[in-house]
């Protein structure tokens, strides 16, 4: 007797157990509304979470780089539109500039004109993103680019480097322009000191159009400008391609990372119709099991005399 009532103690124990682990368990379920608590509940289910889990956040990596280029190229591209429309009227000035009804006063305000049009350029050469590092220096991005050296003559003073961003598993695409590749890299002489030339001929009084020295610099001034605005025009249709391909891979991403998702709720989505009825039978159950183990705690033999 002393053996039997204490195997019915023990199982009705070990079902009270039981019952409070599974309640446990299944409210826990819901309130992560996953099925999957350890790898233990379902190892294959679980296995291929974690592969999908892995697979989403790499992507998500790769949309955060191709947003962050996007951002970068249209900021770029915004600083090199400026200076085309800053060279425009730079033409305009070398061209009316050559023009020999002009008095020395008329050259000598298109000079004034021209030099501030000039530090307009290089500070948009000097210019920085959001986080205060210049965009056209290479990968020395806390350098300016265009500084001066002792004689007065704008110099590059970044690095040649390219920057490369992965966008997907097996692409890379180039991050960024030099102001070496588009303003100091042409046949002619940069823009920013034959500007300086041109400057100097417009005030020099002794020089006119139709002299040699001045026609030479009004034509070495139209050759520079031709030849960077053909550099600058290159970058920025580069650049409009570069953004044509990001938006393409972009909507990749995005479908892909949308599809990891949905594999991922499909296998440890919790049905929560299914488990409310599992808890309330679990529930039910554990109730019964309390009453049951309160009535069989208090038996003894004196109950039977």
């Amino acid at each position: 007797m002393r053996v039997s009532m204490h195997n019915l103690y023990a199982n009705n124990l070990q079902s009270l157990q039981n019952s409070t682990v599974d309640i446990a368990r299944l409210n826990e379920m819901m309130a992560t509304a996953s099925s999957i608590l350890r790898p233990s509940d379902d190892p294959i289910g679980a296995v291929k979470v974690m592969g999908n889990e892995r697979d989403m956040a790499a992507t998500e990596q790769y949309l955060k780089n191709t947003e962050s280029l996007s951002a970068s190229f249209g900021r770029a591209e915004t600083y090199m539109s400026s200076m085309v429309e800053l060279q425009n009227r730079m033409r305009e000035i070398t061209v009316s500039a050559s023009n020999g009804s002009l008095s020395t006063e008329d050259r000598q305000a298109y000079a004034a004109e021209l030099e501030e049009l000039l530090e307009s350029f290089a500070d948009v050469l000097n210019a920085k993103d959001d986080g205060g590092n210049y965009l056209f220096s290479g990968n020395k991005t806390d350098t300016a680019p265009i500084g001066k050296d002792a004689a007065g003559n704008y110099v590059y003073q970044g690095d040649n480097s390219h920057r490369e961003v992965q966008t997907s598993s097996s692409s890379w695409m180039t991050a960024n322009s030099t102001a070496a590749d588009f303003i100091f890299s042409n046949g002619s002489a940069d823009i920013l000191n034959q500007t300086q030339d041109f400057i100097a001929a417009l005030e020099d009084p002794a020089l006119a159009p139709g002299d040699t020295a001045f026609a030479q610099a009004s034509g070495d001034m139209l050759a520079s400008l031709d030849d960077t605005l053909t550099s600058i025009g290159a970058a920025i249709t580069d650049m409009g391609g570069k953004q044509n391909t990001l938006s393409l891979v972009q909507g990749s991403h995005e479908e892909r990372v949308l599809f990891n998702k949905e594999v991922i709720g499909e296998t440890e989505g919790l049905d929560y119709a299914q488990a409310s009825a599992e808890f309330n039978l679990k529930l039910t159950t554990l109730k019964v099991t309390q009453q049951t183990f309160v009535q069989v705690s208090q038996l003894t033999l004196f109950n039977h005399i």
